[in-house]
């Protein structure tokens, strides 16, 4: 979804009531507004899609953390989740299954440098055949589906992104070593100016993606609260 412009005072408020006091405390410790409102949208959303799934309040929902830092939802292990923001998009994957989801808004960047720093030898190599904007593209499609892995494995930048290698053949084929075969990547057009991919241990992905706003999540999370909540915060 994407972030709304502006988020008024009483607004945010409000929807902050509906995240736990640590990711309060989180949001405290940011300090860049849109982060800060990418952090709250990031969290809504999940939250009203396990309140749809499980018809469970918003306030029987707990995360847990492997050592890693990626979160679980408490009793619910066979719900996989991963969110992931950038710019002015936030965007999340759901399964039952290991998930991972990754979205970059596409700059100008020295892609060259970035990529011999980054990237496996075999990426690099790809990446200087390219011309200038080749690179960028070609960078943001890559990292973006590097991400989406070590996000589905659970290991965040503990996984080397030099310690495996992906190399998008077209469009819609992607090939990669030092990665288990029971992996699979997708990536979608959310946005000419961002580059959107999906990785999970299951060839099961969407075919389109579910563009949703602000108050339809919010409709999804208030109609599974209690009334003695809603009530004590208007």
């Amino acid at each position: 979804m994407k972030i709304p412009k502006n988020i008024e005072s009483h607004l945010f408020k409000k929807l902050s009531n509906l995240v736990s006091n640590g990711k309060k405390e989180r949001m405290k410790r940011l300090l860049n507004s849109c982060d800060i409102n990418r952090t709250l949208i990031g969290d809504l959303l999940i939250r009203s899609l396990i309140c749809q799934k499980y018809k469970i309040n918003n306030e029987e929902i707990r995360f847990i953390y492997n050592e890693y830092g990626k979160p679980f939802v408490e009793n619910f292990s066979d719900f996989h989740f991963n969110v992931s923001h950038s710019g002015e998009w936030v965007v999340c994957t759901t399964a039952n299954f290991n998930v991972g989801i990754d979205i970059e808004k596409v700059s100008e960047i020295e892609a060259f440098k970035l990529a011999k720093e980054f990237f496996s030898a075999e990426e690099f190599y790809d990446i200087s055949n390219m011309n200038s904007d080749e690179q960028i593209n070609y960078f943001y499609d890559l990292w973006t589906l590097k991400e989406s892995y070590i996000k589905t494995i659970g290991k965040g930048l503990y996984t080397p992104l030099n310690s495996f290698s992906i190399k998008k053949e077209s469009r819609t084929s992607i090939s990669y070593k030092h990665i288990p075969k029971n992996f699979y990547f997708k990536q979608y057009n959310i946005d000419p100016n961002y580059k959107l991919s999906a990785c999970a241990t299951r060839d099961e992905f969407p075919q389109e993606i579910i563009i949703k706003d602000i108050y339809t999540i919010c409709q999804t999370i208030y109609k599974f609260e209690s009334k003695e909540k809603i009530n004590a915060e208007d």
